[in-house]
């Protein structure tokens, strides 16, 4: 099962009757894979959260439910899941292909369209 979390606001992109701004996806039992939009500057943890936390962005995930910025780094954050296995890396071979890459805090990202 996945879920994918996208922002909302007055931004190319977060249009509220469109799809919104790919944040990222969240796959059980694996990490977090952030969305990278390098032409939005949007291409690390700190960038994201820095738009993210903007009092005009809504963040939702697909199936309707709106987090609060604190909640999407926490989802974005996790190592573990509620039963204490540890996270997958998501493309373990992927980031010597462009758009792939992990930032300095360790959150991988990706700039090809996913879903």
């Amino acid at each position: 099962m996945s879920v994918n979390y996208y922002a909302f606001g007055p931004f190319p992109g977060g249009e509220a009757d469109g799809e919104g701004l790919h944040i990222g996806q969240y796959a059980h039992g694996h990490r977090f894979l952030m969305r990278a939009h390098p032409e939005k500057g949007l291409t690390t943890l700190v960038d994201w959260m820095a738009f993210l936390r903007q009092s005009h962005v809504v963040i939702r995930a697909e199936h309707g439910v709106q987090y609060s910025a604190d909640e999407m780094e926490a989802t974005i954050r996790e190592r573990e899941t509620a039963d204490g296995w540890r996270r997958k890396v998501r493309w373990v071979h992927g980031y010597e292909r462009p758009g792939y890459h992990i930032d300095r805090e360790g959150i991988e990202f990706c700039a090809r369209d996913f879903c």
